[in-house]
């Protein structure tokens, strides 16, 4: 295991140096050197490729370069490339050498970065523990854009990175003010330019963890053209991209315009495409991938859900549930086992029953197990290629189905379009003018949504077009658009709209020739009217309907259950577009130089859903004959149909035949496509000056400053489909998707002012060479959010030309952006890493367990248990029943993992019980919010080799410690902590002493305890009112109970961030044969990586774990250390470099959380393997104007480790080792580029 204490300062420092110094290659930090070390082209990391970059940009056509430079981190130019925080620079010749264009693919192999959104993956996703595929996110909404790219220095969030390009900010895509890298056009990048060491003083508070700025290529003359393809070994997967700059000078070198385009394609990936996962889902001891939770059989076939099946409906009393002798025997269960035709609740043991192929039955994923010799209810065949379903059996016995369609890589097709121009109008004064635009395309793919809540007549019933004893609410079920319904004869009786039972001419004029029973002179022609079974009963296979029939209510309704018939995809089209226009020029007889522009920009995402569908239409056409065989409704039947729309479906959805033959019609007359629109506007009016003060004689060099205004204005909107739009839609539902709330145009105004002076103390002493300060602060003034302010204080000390030292402080106050001020009430459904508090088998010390909370268990199950009574209209559901037994109602009963397994049904395969809960959040606004405040220090050292030749003359080494501390932070509470703060007196202090008088669970249902207990939940400083617990139905295959159903999460100030570590970067190069050896070496270590998800907790560590996604950091950022090196060999026209990436063996976030009693209880599992990548890169120089390339991404082809793996599963209990690939490693295997550019 991992030691979570850390190690002291003193000695990773060393730890820290050492590897440095004996490293084989580092990337590169702005220290001052002048000329390149190395080939830039072998080592695109050398920070004096970027220096050159930046003094050619800065330096106007026909003059030397002497120009000052502005380096990112500060406003004030100077002659040097120095920079007084943590910074690297790379080139676009690193960002070209990949498979892929896509750039934060390439910043994220940076030890600075953490993954945020990528092609591959999501990470921050609320509650999930970790990232996930990123071709899995479907859902938009205000905060999220499924498709973007986004990155996160220090893995403290994308929101709290800055994104700039030139100096200025890019626009945001969303409510959350994240910028989409992938908007920048390649073609016009010339580097990138990361300070990670705080920047909000010189850029804005949000610039908490630093700022990433993407620097395009200026004054461009000729003509260069790119072009890339890149393809896995496995022949799929492919990408290619075509790009081109032009530029020329005009008016005599006084101005110069150029314009920039690219287009790039990427081909979708699936994961069933990828070698490694087939082998994985191939394993029996893992779920991974599996569609478990769905409770499903196998897609595209019906199946019947018995609900409630555990509990007696009608008394709320369990139902008897003895083991079954045939389980016993080598034969194993056969379906007629479970049906003795004597329960109410049909048959025992089992919730569903499935239909298969060759007219077998199956009984779901969660009621099948192995038993001896042989198995039962087994789906046919295991593989479904029509909806992407492969079912395998673990080793436990369980069946899972592996979802196989899930988009490995998110694909695109993108167009990226800049046209830019400046012009001198005299020596003193200039325009310039900047135009972007970008528009990609993208969808992601989730699986096919599950239909619940669904039922047909069925028995011997007069079939009326509306299914008996169906709930008022249910407005589809009273609805005349039911064709039967529509054309039958109806007459008032006592107020109810009544079908005549006598045989209906228009009804038989419709299905004769149809339904036997409404065809005269058929033997099954039934003069009375058609029974419900008769209308069914011709696509209802003759193994179900004995089912139906064996029960000992044959006449019930049945709930049909299954998959819909298209997996859910979301297309996402974005279009972004930055205008920048501006005078810029310099101050007659000084070195000061000013600029004054308007920035607007505007980012639309237009994104469409499919494969939703209304449960209103759906219960429409599936209640109509033979499940809507020639069914034709009208939205209005009166006025002939005036306004309305009418709906067909022609083959009818034969839930039992699978959707191969379902007709068009019958998909469109259920479909709710739904289509949204976000739109994000900002409009920046800035202006800035800069130059010499005065000179300090005893410094030798001149007090220098930086000043500017501006103003900012932010607007969001978010425009959902009507039928997604919560508040606006309550008697339709859409299946698979939740509700997202209208969010007019609303926004942010921010009126800010600056300065920045650059001060030289002295010069030319014993050991210093030069001194000098560089302080500035900002006053922020935000509506609505108040003032903010930030500083900074950053020295740098020159000891000798080539020893200096750096470093400072930083405050930060980020006030919150439109999402955590404005956002409006949405909705989605996550899964809580704190779980179910109410669980007996929560691990967590604040929990009901009494084995973890020794103290207040019994006050905890009180209270919930008083929360489940008043979400269900007072019913009291005591823990045990009064003989003892477990009670099947209890959602978190303790010994449900061996009664199931003594039934045969699916065993309780993880510790997980009553942990990860699904829950539904809705996060409105919070009512006020404060500033989070950022304090970050800095110290570092720049060595350059004092050698003016041999072999060490060209080393450069820099080593800096950081210190961020983030207090206030803003984030989401989450479900987990809203429950906690219910029913736990560490935050609800009415809870202390509720059970008082009570041993035992028994004995909680006293009048006195149950007063405690209602007084304690409508305390109202606690936030029980903001959790909802509501009776499970079985639906799906749950066992029933109370489970948590809705939780109102808001936007907080609570918690802390305390991140500290070491970069260390080393760059190197000598002469070796015909040409020159260059090496880099980049790395970070983590010597605290300290949360406090909210008030109350602990401060937990997790560095040398995978980290948490609490208060909105990105999971995998607590690596102890992660090394990125380049070793490059360049010789004439030649190069070619290997990169290699390094992440130590890790510990699962989980083990921190457990150390601090927060997590499960006994879990330990092996944690992530040490893990090492290589890519190699080469190019050759064909002739003056053509470059060919080429590259190997993954050499090796390692595959990811495996994470989450129990390293002692208790297999009496269904426990697997399980495990999945780790998104923090490349996922995709080995993949070729191939590229050449032309200048001209």
């Amino acid at each position: 295991m991992v030691n979570l204490n850390g190690i002291g300062v003193f000695r990773a420092l060393l730890l820290a140096s050492a590897s440095g110094m004996i490293a084989l290659a580092v990337p590169a930090s702005a220290q001052g050197q002048r000329e390149p070390a190395s080939d830039c082209r072998a080592n695109p990391l050398d920070p004096a490729c970027a220096v050159a970059a930046a003094e050619a940009d800065a330096t106007p056509a026909g003059e030397s370069q002497s120009a000052a430079i502005i380096v990112t981190g500060s406003r004030i130019a100077r002659k040097d490339y120095t920079a007084n925080s943590p910074t690297i620079t790379v080139d676009d010749t690193f960002i070209k050498q990949s498979s892929t264009a896509a750039i934060e693919e390439q910043l994220n192999k940076l030890p600075q970065f953490v993954v945020a959104q990528s092609s591959t993956t999501l990470n921050g996703v609320s509650g999930t523990g970790g990232p996930v595929a990123a071709g899995t996110s479907i859902q938009p909404s205000a905060t999220s854009t499924p498709g973007a790219s986004t990155v996160s220095l220090r893995g403290v969030g994308a929101n709290r990175t800055l994104v700039l390009i030139d100096g200025r900010r890019g626009t945001p895509g969303n409510a959350n003010g994240t910028v989409d890298v992938s908007t920048i056009p390649s073609a016009a990048l010339e580097r990138v330019e990361i300070i990670s060491g705080g920047a909000s003083a010189t850029y804005g508070a949000d610039a908490i963890a630093g700022v990433t700025n993407f620097i395009l290529k200026k004054n461009f003359r000729g003509i260069d053209l790119d072009g890339q393809f890149g393809i896995s070994d496995e022949g799929n997967g492919s990408e290619y991209q075509l790009s081109g700059i032009i530029g020329s000078d005009f008016a005599d070198g006084r101005g110069n315009v150029s314009l920039a385009m690219s287009l790039n394609s990427r081909a979708e990936l699936f994961q069933k495409d990828n070698p490694n996962y087939r082998r994985l889902w191939a394993n029996p001891d893992t779920t991974v991938g599996a569609a478990a939770a769905l409770g499903t059989g196998r897609p595209g076939i019906a199946g019947l859900t018995f609900p409630a099946n555990r509990v007696n409906p009608t008394t709320g009393v369990p139902l008897a549930n003895p083991a079954l002798a045939c389980e016993a025997t080598t034969r194993g269960c056969v379906i007629t086992d479970y049906f003795a035709g004597a329960s109410p609740g049909v048959p025992n043991n089992i919730t569903a029953v499935y239909l298969n192929k060759d007219g077998t039955l199956f009984g779901g994923l969660n009621n099948f197990a192995s038993r001896g010799a042989g198995a039962f209810l087994k789906p046919w065949p295991e593989l479904d290629d029509l909806n992407g379903y492969y079912f395998k059996t673990l080793s436990s016995g369980v069946l899972a189905a592996v979802t196989t369609n899930t988009v490995q890589t998110v694909p695109s097709d993108r167009y990226n379009f800049l046209a830019r121009g400046n012009f001198e109008i005299n020596d003193w004064i200039g325009v310039f003018a900047q135009g972007l635009f970008s528009n990609s395309t993208t969808y992601t793919q989730l699986e096919a949504s599950t239909a619940s809540d669904l039922f047909i007549p069925w028995g011997t019933g007069k079939y009326t077009g509306a299914v008996p004893g169906a709930a008022p609410t249910s407005a589809v079920y009273q609805n005349p658009n039911v064709p039967s319904a529509v054309i039958a004869t109806q007459s008032v009786v006592s107020g109810q709209i009544v079908t005549s039972y006598a045989p209906n001419p228009a009804f038989n004029k419709i299905y004769g020739g149809i339904l036997p029973c409404a065809t005269a002179g058929n033997p099954g022609y039934n003069p009375t009217g058609c029974t419900n079974t008769e209308v069914f009963q011709a696509v209802v296979p003759a193994s179900i309907q004995q089912l139906l029939n064996a029960r000992a209510t044959p006449n019930a309704r049945v709930q049909l259950a299954g998959p819909l018939p298209n997996p859910r995809k979301s297309y996402q089209d974005v279009t972004t577009y930055t205008l920048i226009a501006g005078l810029q020029g310099s101050v007659p007889g000084t070195d000061w130089t000013w600029e004054a522009f308007v920035n607007h920009g505007i980012a639309r995402t237009i994104s469409r859903q499919t494969g939703y569908y209304s449960l209103n239409r759906l219960r429409a056409v599936i209640t109509a004959p033979n499940f809507g065989q020639k069914f034709s409704g009208t939205g209005n039947q009166y006025g002939n149909g005036s306004g309305a729309t009418t709906g067909t479906c022609t083959s009818g959805l034969n839930f039992f035949g699978g959707y191969e033959g379902i007709s068009q019609d019958c998909r469109e007359a259920i479909a709710e496509d739904n289509t949204s629109i976000g739109t994000s506007r900002q409009t920046i009016v800035e202006a800035n000056v800069q130059g010499g003060l005065l000179e300090i004689p005893w410094a030798r060099d001149t007090l220098r400053f930086a000043a500017g205004a501006s103003y900012r204005e932010l607007r969001y909107s978010f425009l959902p489909a009507a039928g997604a739009s919560a508040g606006r839609e309550f008697q339709d539902n859409i299946i698979g998707g939740p509700f997202n709330t209208i969010m007019e145009s609303t926004g942010i105004n921010a009126r800010e002012v600056y300065g920045e002076l650059l001060i030289p103390v002295v010069a030319d002493l014993p050991f210093v060479k030069s001194l000098s300060l560089e302080v500035g602060g900002r006053i922020s003034k935000y509506s609505p959010g108040g003032t903010s302010y930030t500083y900074k204080v950053l020295a740098d000390w020159q000891v000798t030309p080539w020893l200096r030292f750096r470093g400072g402080y930083n405050r930060a106050e980020r006030t919150p952006n439109i999402a955590e001020q404005l956002l409006e009430r949405q909705v989605g459904i996550s899964i809580d890493a704190i779980g179910d508090g109410c669980s007996t088998r929560n691990g967590n010390t604040f929990s009901a367990n009494p084995a973890v909370n020794t103290k207040n268990a019994l006050d905890v199950q009180a209270v919930c248990l008083e929360l489940m009574a008043r979400d269900n209209n007072g019913i009291y559901a005591p823990i045990t029943n009064p003989d003892g037994t477990p009670n099947a109602n209890s959602y978190y009963n303790p010994t449900d993992a061996q009664t199931r397994q003594g039934t045969g049904t699916i065993f309780s395969n993880s510790p997980r019980v009553g942990n990860a809960v699904y829950i539904r959040d809705y996060n409105p606004t919070a009512t006020k919010l404060r500033s989070e405040k950022a304090d970050t220090w800095t110290l570092g050292v720049v060595i350059r080799s004092p050698l003016d030749s041999g072999l060490l003359s060209r080393l450069n080494l820099t080593v800096d410690y950081y210190n961020i501390t983030i207090n206030d932070p803003i984030s989401v509470i989450g479900g987990g902590a809203q429950l906690l703060r219910c029913i736990s007196p560490n935050y609800n202090p009415a809870v202390e002493g509720v059970a008082a008088g009570a041993t035992s669970a028994a004995g909680l249902n006293t009048p006195q305890i149950r007063a405690r207990a209602q007084a304690a939940i409508n305390n109202p400083d606690s936030t029980c009112a903001s959790v909802f617990r509501f009776r499970s139905d079985g639906v799906g295959g749950e066992t029933g109970g109370f489970r948590v159903n809705d939780v109102i999460s808001t936007y907080g100030n609570e918690g802390q961030i305390k991140i500290s570590g070491i970069d260390a970067n080393l760059n190197w190069s000598f002469p070796a044969g015909p040409g020159r050896v260059n090496v880099n070496l980049n790395g970070s270590y983590t010597l605290h990586s300290k949360i406090r998800a909210f008030d109350g907790q602990p401060l937990i560590d997790y560095a040398g774990t995978t980290g948490t996604g609490a208060l909105g950091v990105s999971t995998g950022s607590s690596f102890r250390y992660r090394l990125f090196g380049v070793l490059g060999y360049s010789w004439g026209p030649a190069m070619a470099s290997l990169q290699w990436q390094h992440i130590p063996r890790t510990e699962d976030g989980d083990e921190a959380r457990y150390l601090n009693g927060l997590a499960l209880v006994g879990t330990d599992n092996s944690g992530l393997p040490a893990y090492n990548l290589f890519h190699f890169n080469s190019s050759y120089q064909l002739n003056k104007a053509v470059r060919l390339r080429f590259g190997v991404d993954n050499v090796f082809d390692i595959k990811p480790p495996l994470t989450g793996v129990n390293a002692n599963p208790n297999r009496s209990l269904g426990e697997l080792p399980g495990g999945n690939y780790s998104l923090f490693h490349d996922v995709q295997g080995r993949r070729f580029s191939f590229g050449a550019s032309v200048r001209f």
